[in-house]
């Protein structure tokens, strides 16, 4: 056997651990986290932003950190297992808290550490896996994520309501599944951080400007980041309020925002993976915009539910292929050796997006009501896709090479 083919078996095999592991971390900064400070420490609507805002918060660190970890002798794969084991004891830390500040501090430290790993794993999966089959290998690991994050979000939804005081259990769990992510990582072959590329955060944001395409490219992902992120906080405000007359029960809240996007993304990963590896990006891109733009004026103008359940399909289909190319879309662009440069980039400007998002939306809903944030959201979408489209048509229309 090749030494490329057993490095890329054992990288899937154990970044499929990382991927179920994962998907229980990502139910404690997705949920678990706002219901405990809310159930148990009362929290007000200001820490509940700083809870929601600390993994973006750490997004905005990513060309600090990698170039921080460019200048140290480590791999990428024991760097990101140094991150899980760190952020797993600061999370068991915060299970232990007695008061509000004592569980946001841990908690937000470690949610805001654990975003470091991004590039780290781009880089992994640029040098491991085949340029052709990148799509694939990740699609497997993102279902097992999402079956784990579903398992565990009714498992632990359960626990919390049966008796809310067992919730530092709950954290306990998602604080050994932390550091099991680093156990699983660790055994990933990988080699450092390339030196030069990205020892200079500041020339790793000029990338943006330097490569054009990657560049214009960032400049559709914030509009389309905007437009989609905006609104999907909402979607629990839509369903629940009065006085846009759906009222749900909250067991169709967790269907159309959790359960029925969950089950679709499951469903469909593989196919996007396959796309991803087989279809120029900016057309994906194009396709998969177009559906959440879609799934936004389904969801937002409607009070039949069976249109809402509809848009929520629309949605986790549409989010399966987001997240793959959302995941691996730098190493269509960048020479391997800058492929975590690029990606802290755009996990930077993910950052500022993840932040300042849901609280545009709140404000718009606010003012201009359901509809006219729809409206809004779904122009920010069509934005982005019209950027997309018009880079395409010339990078064709000139002969130049649409992707590296």
């Amino acid at each position: 056997m090749l030494a490329d083919e057993q490095k890329t078996k054992q990288t899937f095999r154990w970044d499929c651990v990382r991927g179920g592991l994962s998907g229980i971390v990502e139910t404690g900064y997705g949920g678990f986290a706002l219901i405990v400070a809310i159930g148990i420490f009362h929290a007000p609507d200001t820490v509940k932003g700083i809870i929601a805002a600390a993994g973006p918060l750490g997004l905005l660190c990513n060309p600090l950190s990698l170039s921080l970890f460019s200048r140290m002798n480590f791999t990428a794969s024991q760097l990101t297992a140094w991150i899980a084991y760190l952020s797993g004891i600061a999370l068991a830390i915060a299970s232990f808290a007695e008061t509000l500040l004592g569980f946001l501090i841990p908690a937000c430290f470690a949610f805001a550490l654990s975003a470091q790993s991004m590039p780290l794993l781009v880089q992994i999966w640029t040098f491991n896996y085949p340029s052709n089959k990148r799509g694939a290998y990740l699609s497997i690991s993102m279902m097992v994520n999402v079956a784990a994050a579903f398992g565990f979000s009714v498992l632990g939804g359960w626990i919390l309501d049966t008796n809310i005081e067992t919730y530092r259990w709950v954290f306990l769990a998602i604080a050994l599944a932390y550091i099991l992510t680093g156990v699983a990582v660790s055994r990933i072959p990988s080699s450092s951080v390339p030196k030069g590329v990205a020892q200079n955060p500041l020339q790793n944001l000029g990338y943006a400007i330097e490569d054009k395409k990657f560049g214009v490219l960032l400049v559709s992902w914030m509009f389309l980041g905007f437009g989609n992120l905006m609104v999907l906080p909402l979607r629990v405000e839509y369903l629940l309020q009065p006085e846009y007359g759906i009222v749900a029960s909250k067991l169709t809240v967790m269907m159309v925002t959790i359960g029925i996007p969950a089950a679709f993304r499951f469903l469909t990963s593989r196919v996007w993976g396959y796309l991803f590896d087989h279809l120029d990006f900016m057309l994906l891109r194009i396709v998969l915009n177009a559906m959440i733009m879609f799934s936004i004026i389904l969801f937002l103008t409607t009070a039949n539910m069976w249109v809402i359940y509809a848009s929520a399909a629309v949605l986790g289909t549409a989010m399966a292929g987001a997240n793959i190319s959302w995941s691996l879309w730098v190493t269509k662009f960048a020479k391997p050796e800058r492929a975590s440069a690029y990606m802290s980039v755009h996990t930077f400007t993910t950052g500022i997006r993840g932040i300042l998002a849901p609280f545009l939306g709140f404000y718009l809903i606010s003012g201009m009501g359901a509809t006219g944030t729809a409206i809004v959201g779904s122009s920010l979408v069509f934005v982005s896709i019209v950027i997309v489209s018009a880079m395409y048509v010339t990078l064709r229309r000139s002969g130049r090479p649409v992707q590296a």
